[in-house]
Order: C-alpha cells, then structure tokens, then sequence
C-alpha cells in the first residue's frame, strides 16, 4: 500500500536501559568513547574502552538508533589496552579518562577523531598531522581540586562528584603535588591551585563564601588577582608571562611552548608582520610568542584578568612592537578602529565552544590574508571549518597536538587561507 512502510526489527528489539550487551569496540570518536555495534546492527557508544576490546558493557541511555553503555567486564583487552599506572587513576578518578590508551597508540586515534570529525561534519577529506605530544607525566602546572570528606585534597571520580585521592597523581607537576600535600579544603569546596615551572610560584583561589584552605604555604599568594610568572620557549626565545590566578593558561609551559611552535609552522607570515591580531589572546601568550618582530600587535580578549596580564607581559617582548593595543570584549562585538590597518595575520584560540558564527564574523571583517586557527574540540573546529568555508577561507593544513596525554582531549592548529 503507497505511503505504508515496514521495517524489520530483530525479535529481541533495541538495547534498553540496563541491559548488558556484548561488543567490540571498532575505533574512537570524539569526545574519548568507543564506538561499536550491537548485534541488530545499531551503534552503540563505550565509556571505558579501547579498540579491538572484547567486552561486555551495560547500557545506560538508549534511543532509538542508538545507545550509550559502560563498560562492565572486558573479555580480551584490545592491542591498544594497558594497565593504566597512575594510583589515582586505578582508584577511580576520572581526569585521565584514556590512562588505558598505550601512548605510541594514542596520537594515531586522537589523529583519526580529527579526520573523522572534519569528514563527517564539514564534508572535507583532509589528511591530519601529527603535531606531537607534551611529556606523559609531570606536566600540569593548574589543577582544580576539591576537598575529601576529612578535608584533603582531592580529584573527581569519573562520571561522579565523589572525591578521590590526588595522591599519586601521574600528570601533576611536582611542586603542584608538593604544594597540595599539606592542605586542607572543606569537603566539597573547590580550589584551583597553580604552579610555576620557572620559580615555584604559587597561587591557589577559591569561593571563600563556600568554605576555607588551610595548610598552604606562607608564600602561596591567594585570590583571583594574585599571579604567578611563568617562562615558556618560543621561537624567538624565552617568553615571560605574567599570570594571575583568574586568568585561563595552558596545561603547563611545555603545552603552551609546543603550541607556539606549532603555530608558528603553519603560520609562518607572523614573522616580520605589519598588523597581527590575537582574538581570544587571553595572556598575549600566542601575541607574544609569535608577534615580536609585528610593528602593530593587537590582542582581544573578554577576561579583564587576562587582558590585564597581557598589558604586563607583551611590552616586555625584546623588542615590543611599536604599537600594542590591548582590548577588553567580547570578540564577536568588537571592531577594529577606522585609522587599523587591515592585518596580514589573525591567530585565535576561543574556547571549547569554538569561534562560532560571532567570530567568524570578527575574522570575516578583518579579512586577513591567513587565519591560524586553536582549536580544542575537533567537532568544533570541523563546524567552524565549515563556517569560515562559507566566509571564503580555504583550510590549507591542519595539525593535531596532545597537550592532554592519558586524557582524549585534542588540540588542532589549523591554516586558513582567504579566497576573496
């Protein structure tokens, strides 16, 4: 009959909730999960497993083409599997939710969520680079910790606000496992503490309507104003910033000198260019270590803490351009002034979220001869591909950086290239 459809359904139906089902992991997509196929054929999403796996996993969301499960008992660990050898990590804390992941293993997959997510999302065929990767341990600088039911510091578990031991932590940074060891947090308060790799400077920060610290260090400088300076390579050498205790910095130095790096290889036009903009530039960190030799530097950027250690940090590049002009807003609502000259270069690092339809329209309006995008989420930055697309920039080549190893977090540096 015209207009009537049937379609088969295997006798058993579609996992639901609760169920336990049988799988085998095929490949990582974005966002740290597995994905793999119920035996109807449906996808199905894995917390806690790796490809090649052989598990048995409890299904705890279920829609109608497909579903999401954890993992509940693994068979036969795939090729990729290790015993993570974190002690926080096997006691349940969730921050590195890939410590399972082999680390010659990891950057492959991280490599293959990135091309997935340009191919599916913003319909390119684009081959990814692999970047590189920060040390496996020892290379958080910042950490936000809560206090434990007696008061300790503490980690989350994974998928729970349970507390667990930061005890043992692989990824903090000695001095930040030093600086935490004497303290004590009101259970359920959260603290976020910072190190620095260059002095053992210190800065911790919390909600003090919500409960106290105790236990740090005389010299530990407290609240959202206080900072810490922080050196980190660049390729025009040693770059000092100031950084205050409000204000976003990467994982650690050795994250924020690679992504110079990086991005002073796809983008190498901010050598010796006449007007470079930073939009998102928080600190000046990318402004600083890319646009010495600019003769106008301009940085935008929403946080009044940032933009506040940005005026510090970037007149004390040797030699500062000759104009620096350092903006408080938000970037899709700022424009240049009339008397700017259009820039050759515009670098950004917006949040996870991306740059959006406002700042794509901010780079739009700049019509910059090249775009150097960060990005930190892949499907962002695939949707974000697409949008600029539409703006006239053309992605010319993409890099993949794991500033987060044992966690699935990626980093992408891409090139745009105008069209128009």
């Amino acid at each position: 009959m015209a207009g009537v459809y049937h379609r088969w359904m295997p006798p058993d139906g579609p996992p639901a909730v609760g169920d336990e089902v049988e799988l085998a992991p095929e490949r990582f997509v974005a966002g740290g999960e597995t994905l793999a196929r119920s035996a109807d054929g449906r996808i199905v999403f894995v917390r806690g497993a790796v490809p090649g796996d052989h598990l048995r996993a409890t299904v705890i969301d279920a829609r109608r083409d497909w579903s999401r499960a954890s993992l509940s008992e693994l068979i036969a660990g795939g090729p990729d599997r290790i015993e993570a050898s974190c002690r926080a990590r096997r006691a349940g804390c969730g921050g590195c939710d890939w410590a399972e992941v082999a680390d010659l293993a990891a950057m492959s997959h991280k490599v293959g969520i990135v091309e997935e997510a340009l191919r599916r999302t913003a319909r390119m065929d684009v081959d990814v680079v692999d970047g590189g990767t920060v040390a496996r341990t020892g290379y958080r600088t910042t950490m936000r910790l809560i206090g434990d039911e007696e008061g300790r510091p503490a980690l989350r578990m994974e998928a729970s606000n349970s507390p667990v031991s930061v005890a043992g932590c692989e990824v903090a940074h000695p001095l930040l496992l030093a600086l935490v060891d004497g303290m004590r947090i009101t259970p359920g308060l959260e603290v976020t503490v910072r190190v620095s790799a260059a002095n053992a400077g210190s800065t911790a920060r919390w909600d003090r309507r919500a409960g106290e610290v105790s236990g740090l260090p005389a010299e530990t400088l407290i609240g959202r104003d206080a900072a810490i300076e922080e050196v980190v390579a660049s390729p025009t050498g040693p770059l000092r910033l100031r950084v205050s205790a409000g204000s976003f910095f990467q994982s650690g130095p050795e994250a924020a000198g690679l992504l110079i790096e990086t991005l002073a290889r796809a983008v190498p036009e901010c050598v010796g260019a006449e007007h470079l903009v930073d939009l998102y530039g928080g600190v000046g960190l990318l402004a600083g270590g890319l646009g010495s030799s600019a003769r106008r530097l301009t940085v935008v950027e929403s946080s009044r803490s940032a933009t506040a250690d940005a005026l510090v940090n970037l007149p004390r590049l040797d030699p500062p351009p000759a104009e620096i002009d350092v903006v408080t807003s938000e970037v899709g609502a700022w424009r240049a002034s009339s008397d700017a000259p259009r820039p050759d270069v515009v670098i950004a690092d917006p949040a996870r979220s991306g740059l959006g339809r406002p700042g794509v329209a901010a780079v739009e309006r700049l019509r910059p001869a090249v775009l150097g995008l960060v990005s930190c989420d892949p499907v962002s930055m695939a949707r974000d591909a697409v949008l600029l697309a539409e703006a006239g920039f053309r992605l010319e080549a993409a890099i993949a950086l794991d500033l987060f190893p044992g966690s699935h977090h990626v980093e992408v540096v891409s090139r745009f290239v105008s069209g128009r």
